[in-house]
């Protein structure tokens, strides 16, 4: 481990606070009914087999109000290893204290990143680079399964969870029915956000545009969630950390039992993350 137990992954932040929102910027409740929480999920966006070039919000590095994102890292998964020196495989307990996180559940195979939840072992892991403000992309599924629940946020560099926590994928239900977007803030945990319906067992592309004035959240292109609330908006650097979390939690994530598959994956095909131009950062 080359950090804290929370640049592990907040322990059991992620989901375990997870959920609940209202709509944007709105002020949520301490004590959330997790699956009730977020407003009616929206229309499934238009699932396609590859992001198409030159439509805003979908790997262009341009948003709709024109701002000009710097590219800074990207990652295709073409290797057969990830550079330990840029990504952190976690070795810990898991996500709400459910059996493990192990690095030998993360393989690079075939183009793809796979993290793979086997038995009480599953995998998590976190970028080595933090940074404030910028635009997140990445195309990524979830393989059905009960009792395992995909989350792929950011964290913050201080490890405070009163720092924020922006959740861009949430994918709890056994039939991936439904992908959340969660932004965390304030020491209440309060929550703002929104979800979508469709089949994330197949290919989506996700991207968040973060801003000290604005937070955007897109799905295959289409724009689902924005805030301007400044006292949602998170004020220090992030990390990236894409996780396998296995339940039970609540309402969340179920328990796994005779249906779930001997194993599940959640498979990451690209990532890309844009730095926000400087005049865009004010």
């Amino acid at each position: 481990m080359s950090r804290s137990p929370g640049r592990l992954r907040s322990f059991l932040v992620c989901a375990a606070m997870l959920l609940a929102a209202g709509c944007a910027g709105a002020t949520g409740s301490t004590e959330p009914d997790l699956l009730q929480a977020l407003p009616a999920p929206a229309p499934p966006p238009t699932s396609v087999p590859e992001p198409p070039s030159g439509v805003s919000g979908v790997g262009t590095g341009r948003d709709v109000t024109g701002v000009d994102w710097r590219p800074v890292h990207s990652f295709d998964f073409d290797g057969s290893s990830l550079d330990p020196k840029v990504w952190n495989r976690y070795n810990s307990v898991g996500g709400f204290g459910n059996g493990f996180r192990r690095p030998s559940a993360i393989t690079v195979r075939d183009g793809l990143l796979r993290i793979t939840a086997r038995g009480n072992v599953s995998g998590g892991m976190g970028h080595e680079r933090d940074q404030l403000y910028g635009r997140w992309e990445f195309r990524a599924r979830t393989e059905k399964g009960r009792g395992r629940g995909a989350a792929i946020l950011l964290w913050p560099q201080t490890e405070n969870k009163d720092d924020g926590e922006l959740d861009m994928m949430e994918v709890p239900k056994e039939d991936r029915s439904q992908a959340h977007f969660v932004i965390h803030f304030s020491p209440q945990n309060k929550q703002a956000g929104n979800k979508v319906s469709g089949d994330f067992s197949q290919w989506h592309t996700f991207a968040m545009e973060w801003l000290p004035n604005r937070i955007t959240w897109f799905v295959d292109g289409v724009k689902q969630f924005e805030t301007f609330d400044k006292n949602v908006i998170p004020k220090v650097p992030m990390h990236m950390t894409m996780q396998l979390d296995m339940g039970p939690y609540r309402e969340w994530i179920p328990a796994p039992d005779a249906t779930t598959p001997e194993e599940v994956s959640l498979e990451i095909d690209w990532v890309k993350i844009f730095a926000a131009p400087r005049d865009a950062r004010r």
